[in-house]
């Protein structure tokens, strides 16, 4: 998804990376492929980032870093915004300060509904060897722990040489405890590949998922990126980011041509662009899959139903899941298994 709005701007991404055209799905006894050419690419978050602030700064873009935001108060005929360093008035703001955003804090913009992710960076192990460096897996046995989400091993590079990124993520999408610790769980799942936890260096991250209920807009004022909110069911960022500043520079052209700074019309921008409408979706999807935890027996259904699921997603809304070139079937588990930001992110 992100790839083809890099396209529409003309840009090839232009940073090491992985393409990834084969995706494992397990939980339990199921196992599921997906294949595409390629299903998403694996990039360094910080590479993907400097490289986009070079380009836009090839356009003519001033970027002044180190600032660090400290207030921002709207008045009449602008937004106020106190750094570290200094104050600027500008006649709109576009808040994409990412998960922990200052200015949704300093606006008080309603309630902000947190996942969180934790990740390690290691070499390829045994249990890899049935996965080529093409291939990522999605491994939701954590539902089973009362983790409302899963396990992740993409492949990665650092320094141009091949490691597994591997971590968990946790929508805590509904409003109860986890019946297993975020820490136990991906050292659970480490365990299950032959690597010690606690070899590692552990990173985590909190995510900022939408909430439909919460106006992404106000007069002066927008929403975009993580700040606006992410994906509630696989916690995936960079792509919608990517989505919401597209929209967002379409309202910010519309308000200067017209003068009008109130941004009516910027979330119905954002329910109508092809890749931002996944967002609702998926926000469906996690209410579904996770309350499923409340009641166990479910959940094998719900897996059992998995394809049929995804060729009337492909009927209905073939822009979701078009599977002409992505192709879902039974796959094999990978010897040693049992019956999804940060440093790597998926475009």
């Amino acid at each position: 998804m992100g790839l083809d709005v890099l396209s529409r701007l003309g840009l090839s991404l232009d940073v090491p990376h992985v393409p990834v055209q084969e995706v494992h799905l397990h939980y339990r006894a199921y196992h599921y492929r997906l294949l595409s050419e390629p299903v998403f690419v694996v990039v360094h978050r910080r590479e993907f980032d400097a490289w986009l602030a070079r380009v836009v700064q090839a356009q003519g873009v001033t970027i002044l870093e180190n600032e660090g935001v400290t207030e921002v108060a709207v008045q009449d005929g602008g937004v106020l915004i106190t750094t570290r360093r200094s104050q600027f008035r500008a006649r709109a703001l576009v808040a994409a300060d990412g998960s922990n955003s200052t200015v949704r804090r300093r606006l008080a913009w309603g309630k902000g509904h947190k996942a969180r992710l934790l990740e390690v960076l290691t070499p390829r192990t045994a249990f890899d060897s049935s996965f080529d460096s093409s291939t990522a897996v999605f491994d939701w046995d954590v539902l089973d722990l009362g983790i409302q989400g899963y396990y992740w091993d993409f492949p990665a590079l650092v320094d141009g040489k091949p490691v597994v990124n591997r971590g968990v993520f946790d929508s805590r999408f509904l409003a109860y405890p986890a019946g297993t610790s975020l820490p136990s769980a991906l050292e659970a799942m480490l365990a299950r590949r032959g690597v010690n936890l606690g070899n590692f260096a552990l990173q985590g991250h909190p995510i900022h998922w939408l909430n439909p209920a919460v106006p992404l807009a106000r007069p002066r004022v927008l929403l975009a990126g993580d700040a606006a909110g992410a994906d509630p069911l696989l916690g995936e960022g960079i792509s919608f980011a990517l989505g919401y500043g597209q929209v967002a520079a379409e309202t910010l052209h519309h308000a200067f041509h017209t003068k009008d700074f109130r941004f009516a019309e910027y979330d119905e921008r954002v329910r109508q662009h092809p890749i931002l409408r996944q967002l609702r979706a998926r926000h469906l999807g996690a209410r579904i899959l996770f309350k499923s935890l409340k009641w166990p027996w479910s959940l094998p259904w719900l897996w059992r139903a998995a394809p049929w699921l995804f060729r009337v997603m492909a009927q209905v809304r073939p822009d979701y899941f078009p599977l002409d070139n992505r192709r879902m079937f039974p796959g094999v588990s990978p010897s040693g298994s049992l019956p999804a930001s940060s440093f790597a992110t998926k475009i």
